[in-house]
C-alpha cells in the first residue's frame, strides 16, 4: 500500500514543531523522500500539518501521520482518503474524507480534534480537507 508518512519534530525544545519530514512509502519498509516538485506542492501541506500539533520532541519519530487513499472502484480516482495519527504503532486518532459520487468534491469529512485544541469544530474539518487536497495533488494513490 502506498502512503505518506509525516513526522514533525521540536528540535529546538520550544514546545512547537520546527521541522517536518515527508516519507513516501510503497510498502511498510520501502520509502523515499519527497522530490523537489513534491516539496513545492507540500509547502502548504506542511504549514497546515504543523498546526495540528502532532509532533515529537527532538529526534524522536513515534508520533506521525500516515495518509493514504482508497480506490475501491479501481477507476483511478480515490473515493476515500484516510489520515491515521500514530503514537508508535498505535493509532491515536483518525480522520477521513469521502467522495461519495466521485466528482472530486468531499461529501463527508470525519475527524476528531486534529489540532489538539480541546474542541472538534470547523477548523479541524478545514485542516483535514486542506491536507487531503494537497495530498491528492501529488497523485500518490
Amino acid at each position: 500500500m502506498r502512503f505518506l508518512k509525516v513526522i514533525a519534530q521540536d528540535r529546538q525544545g520550544s514546545g512547537a514543531a520546527d521541522s517536518i519530514e515527508l516519507r513516501f512509502h510503497d510498502s511498510e519498509l520501502d520509502w523515499r523522500e519527497a522530490s523537489a516538485r513534491e516539496v513545492a506542492l507540500l509547502r502548504s501541506f506542511s504549514s497546515t500539518y504543523l498546526k495540528c500539533a502532532w509532533f515529537n520532541a527532538a529526534d524522536e519519530d513515534t508520533r506521525h501521520l500516515r495518509m493514504f487513499a482508497l480506490n475501491p472502484g479501481s477507476d483511478g480516482t480515490p473515493e476515500s482518503v484516510r489520515l491515521h495519527f500514530h503514537e508508535g504503532e498505535t493509532i491515536a486518532y483518525k480522520a477521513a474524507v469521502h467522495d461519495l459520487d466521485n466528482d472530486g468534491g468531499f461529501e463527508v469529512v470525519l475527524c476528531s480534534d486534529v489540532d489538539n485544541d480541546g474542541r472538534t469544530n470547523r477548523t479541524d474539518r478545514s485542516r483535514v480537507t486542506t491536507l487531503v487536497k494537497q495530498f491528492l495533488k501529488l497523485g500518490w494513490f
